[in-house]
């Protein structure tokens, strides 16, 4: 059964943070998304994933550290937790100044061995709804078995979020409009049904427009990664949507079903 009033929000690293310059937030980008929080927390309740830009990014990068398990370098799992630390310290205080009441929860919190805990899950929902709290987590490296650690993208916690607690609305915020069936003529794809879809017959139809093409670090799959677990959230009964985080006011659109740029996966034949 769906959530009717929980809406899941990504917060995309290249929003939130400048991806072609390594640690730098984008306060900019983060305070725009704020202006339009206030306004939907007063009908939904709110759940908030960001991912890791030119923090997490960067340093996985160095390190060589990828979502695939590995015992890599403990000096590396130890600097890209804790820039990912730093960077939701900088989110949830922008949260604070705008009085929204952030929570932040590490995804070692409700995530095991790669997968998610159900009930700790149910509980960050139980969060939002006895108190005026929005939970925030957020992708990192995290411990698998034994001693190999994996990188765990935004982007993969929202669809474990999404499928378990079936939002009304699960948003991806990016810094392009959406998915492109032609990149030179700035053509949106507007909408793709999946109904056991193979995602390989949606990536030849070059409907990807890569995220940030001047950033050389994104170990966690950049929109290829989005599309594939927009599809999982949407065989789940939720529709996914990808937007551009930097005209927020869009979020708004799609709720109050009005017309919005953007680009969403729902279940369904045919695209």
């Amino acid at each position: 059964m769906r959530a009717s009033n929980l809406i899941i929000i990504k917060l995309g690293g290249s929003v939130v943070t400048f991806k072609e310059k390594p640690l730098s937030p984008n306060y900019e980008g983060i305070d725009k998304i704020l202006g339009v929080l206030g306004e939907i927390k007063k009908n939904f309740k709110i759940i908030i994933v960001h991912g890791g830009g030119s923090f997490g990014h960067y340093w996985s990068v160095k390190y060589d550290m990828h979502t695939k398990p590995y015992p890599y370098s403990d000096l590396g799992v130890s600097v890209v937790h804790e820039s990912m630390i730093g960077l939701n310290h900088i989110i949830v205080n922008k949260f604070i100044e705008s009085k929204l009441k952030p929570y932040s929860i590490q995804p070692s919190a409700f995530i095991f061995n790669s997968a998610a805990d159900p009930t700790r899950i149910h509980d960050i929902l139980d969060m939002t709804t006895g108190n005026d709290l929005i939970p925030i987590t957020f992708g990192d490296v995290i411990h698998t078995s034994e001693n190999n650690f994996s990188i765990l993208s935004g982007d993969t916690i929202m669809s474990m979020l999404c499928t378990e607690l079936h939002p009304e609305f699960s948003i991806f915020t990016t810094n392009v409009d959406g998915l492109y069936n032609d990149m030179n003529k700035g053509e949106i794809v507007r909408e793709i049904r999946v109904d056991k879809t193979d995602i390989k017959n949606i990536f030849l139809k070059g409907e990807i427009k890569k995220e940030n093409p001047d950033s050389s670090f994104d170990v966690t799959g950049g929109m290829k990664r989005k599309i594939t677990e927009s599809i999982q959230i949407a065989k789940s009964g939720t529709p996914a949507y990808l937007i551009n985080g930097f005209h927020p006011e869009r979020i708004l659109n799609i709720i109050h079903d009005r017309e919005y740029i953007g680009t969403c996966i729902r279940m369904g034949s045919g695209s």
